[in-house]
């Protein structure tokens, strides 16, 4: 390289650490990098622009978005937060149960860890302390729960990631099922076990009929992953069809059944979803220009000669991904990760026979647990303040369910059929 391309670099690394948008960050150097030293035409950068963000998979993402947001306004939320309180809300540890539970639930609704952290935040946190849980209790596990929303389909992240490096995004999708309904099931014994020794008391039991009727007041709001992912695994539409027919079921749901939905609060979930999806399409786009100088430098390449120079198995070259990954967690937010770093390791993953599914949906859950690690831990400056708990605190309680999934992402490794059983039965 000359020393204009390591002067591009260098102010790569200046504006990140001055907090220049990311967007901008990786744009700036790139460009120059791509017109002095690539050759590319000033003409053909904007081009770039939108081949990168135009593949059909790529759309798919605003609609869930949309569709999340509408069902987040449409007034259903508390009818499915009583229906889980009146399921296991009785059980030792029942309420915490119904955060994990209510957290997969959620996030096949709207595939976004920080509206699930904001639901649960508002509703089960205050209900658990007035309960006898301890708040920082509470907010530990809903941090960590919410982060199951960006695991389990339909998943913003996995759209971007298989959009950006043509993987298959209904693969990624049920990939993501069986790690985060894995580490819902065994934060969920945690919760219980951690109740039982805290002494934390459980609720009344919900008599029958109770339960039916939260149950029916519900059922709209279930239906909508079934329809949704239903869909796709049966072949019935794509996930890009089926973000449309979200957005559809959401609106119906908002509007006729729950009616939480008027004409000013689905202009406001508009403008959110542009404002959120803008932000991700221009990430998208940096990420794009910044890839293309990784792979003009050959830095993808250079990284699969040196895992296929240590021997590594699939196996090992998973694990000392994930570390990697874990690590970097601490310093940088998960989609810089996802849209930058995840794809150089995909030439070493091909390379080893291992499954790009599979490798993206732990890939994207390990940059998920990132968003909860300090010091960076965007996710934990989100729940102070909806928790009204220290930081501090939060992270004296999260660790242990941290653990837990760190502990699914050892299990799925160890044994992938976990991930990739619902994969080969729909291909």
């Amino acid at each position: 390289m000359e020393l204009f391309d390591y002067l591009a670099l260098s102010s790569i690394v200046v504006l990140f650490l001055l907090g220049t948008p990311l967007a901008v960050t990786f744009s700036i150097g790139s460009i120059a990098i791509m017109i002095h030293t690539m050759g590319f035409p000033l003409g053909n950068i904007s081009q770039v622009f939108f081949t990168t963000i135009s593949s059909y998979p790529m759309l798919a993402m605003p609609f869930f978005i949309l569709a999340g947001n509408l069902i987040l306004a449409s007034g259903g939320m508390g009818h499915l937060r009583d229906f889980m309180n009146r399921l296991v809300g009785h059980l030792p540890g029942g309420m915490a149960v119904a955060i994990c539970i209510f957290a997969a639930f959620l996030g096949s609704i709207s595939g976004s860890a920080t509206a699930c952290l904001a639901i649960i935040g508002t509703i089960f946190v205050p209900m658990m302390a007035d309960s006898g849980y301890s708040r920082p209790f509470a907010a530990g596990l809903a941090v960590t729960s919410a982060g199951l929303g960006a695991v389990i389909p339909p998943s913003v992240f996995m759209i971007v990631f298989g959009a950006s490096n043509r993987v298959s995004v209904a693969d990624l999708f049920a990939a993501g099922v069986g790690p985060g309904l894995l580490a819902a099931f065994l934060m969920c014994l945690t919760s219980v076990w951690i109740s039982k020794k805290r002494g934390y008391q459980s609720g009344v039991k919900a008599t029958f009929a109770e339960r039916m009727d939260s149950f029916k007041k519900a059922f709209p709001i279930i239906l909508m992953p079934l329809i949704v992912l239903g869909g796709i695994y049966s072949g019935i539409f794509s996930p890009t069809q089926a973000a449309s027919v979200a957005c559809f079921y959401s609106l119906i749901l908002g509007v006729v059944v729950y009616r939480g939905v008027t004409w000013k609060v689905f202009m406001d979930a508009l403008v959110e979803t542009v404002r959120l999806s803008s932000m991700i399409y221009f990430l998208v786009i940096g990420g794009d220009l910044f890839g293309r100088v990784l792979g003009y430098v050959g830095l993808p390449q250079m990284i699969c000669e040196w895992v296929i120079g240590l021997e590594f198995g699939p196996v090992t070259f998973l694990f000392a991904v994930q570390a990697l990954l874990l690590v970097m967690g601490f310093f940088f937010s998960s989609f810089p990760m996802v849209v930058i770093v995840l794809p150089l390791f995909l030439p070493s993953v091909y390379a080893l026979g291992i499954d790009p599914s599979l490798y993206g949906a732990l890939a994207v859950f390990c940059s998920i647990i990132g968003e909860v690690t300090p010091p960076m831990g965007p996710q934990l400056w989100i729940a102070a303040p909806i928790c009204k708990v220290r930081i501090g605190l939060i992270m004296r309680e999260a660790w242990v369910f941290l653990g837990v999934q760190v502990l699914t992402l050892v299990l799925v490794t160890l044994f992938p059929q976990i991930s990739l059983f619902l994969v080969e039965a729909i291909r």
